[in-house]
């Protein structure tokens, strides 16, 4: 298989996308925001429809499009007591319905809906992988540098600010990154699945081991068997390959609940 380049590009694109996305799914769950995961890569929507009626690039602009509703979701709960939920709720409603009333106006674009929900890996290319892993990189400082603030913002953010951790900083940070991960990740694996691939590794990785640094190294383990595995399975038995991750990725979770910690 892998004297076809196309192949090559889009395992290394599935296995930086199912380990960058494994890196934020411990704080994603902690924090139980998986709902802004997923409201995100709706979000994305509008930008993608901006991008087409305006003729511009179209990952530059859902990535800028993204990463500003995630900071006004942020600024409006910690500075107009806007509840996050209730943010997410309107930004995410009003976002879909910008979308399709853009998207009704490009009479000449047919929308491909299948791949938006469920992206495809194989139309990765070497751009993508060098976002990928630039990507990646700026995924492993953040959790590096600011390891301390996280655990803190994670687990107990009234004790984040008992400590004067930089709270509003490190979670605008987290905010446009996490729109980051979400965006440049939709090609590969589209809205649905890259919710799941935030959410999956995370709740394997607490059935089975408790400090949040032994639940990121087993995050990791389960995004980069699921991808490897998945991909492998996708090419024998012809199947889509972001849901094929994604599916292996559950029986990794269900066979957790079998040895989970009591």
């Amino acid at each position: 298989m892998f004297e076809y380049g196309f192949l090559v590009y889009a395992l290394i694109g599935a296995v930086l996308s199912a380990v960058s996305l494994a890196l934020f799914s411990p704080f994603v769950t902690l924090r139980k925001i998986s709902y802004m995961g997923e409201a995100l890569s709706h979000i994305g929507f509008a930008g993608i429809a901006i991008a087409l009626i305006l003729g511009i690039d179209l990952f530059a602009t859902t990535l800028a499009f993204v990463v500003l509703i995630a900071l006004a979701i942020g600024f409006l709960a910690q500075h107009k007591k806007l509840e996050e939920a209730n943010g997410i709720t309107i930004f995410l409603s009003v976002s879909m319905a910008l979308g399709v009333v853009l998207i009704s106006l490009k009479k000449s674009y047919t929308f491909d809906l299948s791949s938006y929900l469920f992206g495809n890996v194989l139309l990765i290319g070497k751009a993508e992988i060098i976002y990928l892993i630039l990507l990646l990189i700026a995924n492993l400082t953040f959790i590096l540098v600011f390891y301390k603030e996280l655990f803190y913002l994670s687990y107990n953010s009234e004790m984040a600010a008992f400590y004067r951790i930089r709270a509003n900083l490190i979670n605008r940070i987290f905010l446009a990154l996490l729109a980051a991960n979400i965006v440049l990740n939709l090609k590969s694996a589209g809205i649905i699945l890259v919710s799941a691939q935030l959410i999956l590794p995370a709740a394997t990785a607490f059935n089975l081991v408790r400090r949040l640094g032994s639940a990121i190294v087993v995050s990791l383990i389960v995004g980069l068997v699921a991808a490897l595995g998945g991909f492998a399975c996708s090419w024998y038995l012809n199947l889509p390959t972001g849901a094929t991750i994604v599916l292996l990725e559950f029986g990794l979770y269900l066979a957790s609940l079998g040895v989970k910690r009591r």
